[in-house]
């Protein structure tokens, strides 16, 4: 019997050992906003859950660009750190912000990123070549924070 109790013991404590391991892993919720030309945007908040029991958590914000024949034109990708304690959440560092270009018909015009109380800011200038010279399009990804440490 002591030789059971203590064999589960020891899987148990293997168990939660190995938890940590796991935890790298990312949860993410998706949105698609679709535009009057037939193109859209897929919006993907991701987070890292490995250290949320800190009070700290990591994540980003990814937009993937396709046109109306679902071909991906670019990716924009805020990644941002936050620190939260139940009652209040604060943005601690914007980590990254990159853009990847999959259609050479559109350039980056300008980027920046900032940061506000719980909220991280990545600001874009998308040129779209056209007839007759080129458009700019504003693009915004923001990454929040609340108190308990959920992104959105």
């Amino acid at each position: 019997m002591k030789k059971k109790i203590a064999s589960m013991m020891l899987a148990c404590l293997m168990v939660i050992c190995l938890l940590p391991l796991q935890a790298g892993a990312a949860e993410s919720v998706e949105e698609v906003t679709r535009y009057e030309d037939g193109s859209y945007t897929v919006t993907t908040v991701e987070r890292y859950v490995a250290t949320r029991a800190s009070g700290t958590i990591s994540g980003r914000n990814m937009k993937n660009h396709y046109s109306s024949d679902n071909v991906l034109q670019w990716r924009a990708v805020l990644d941002a750190s936050f620190s939260y304690n139940g009652s209040s959440a604060t943005c601690t560092a914007v980590n990254s912000f990159n853009v990847t270009i999959y259609n050479s018909d559109w350039s980056v015009g300008s980027k920046s990123t900032s940061r506000s109380g719980n909220t991280a800011y990545g600001y874009l200038t998308m040129n779209r070549k056209i007839v007759g010279g080129t458009q700019g399009v504003p693009v915004t990804v923001t990454l929040s924070c609340d108190k308990n440490g959920n992104l959105s």
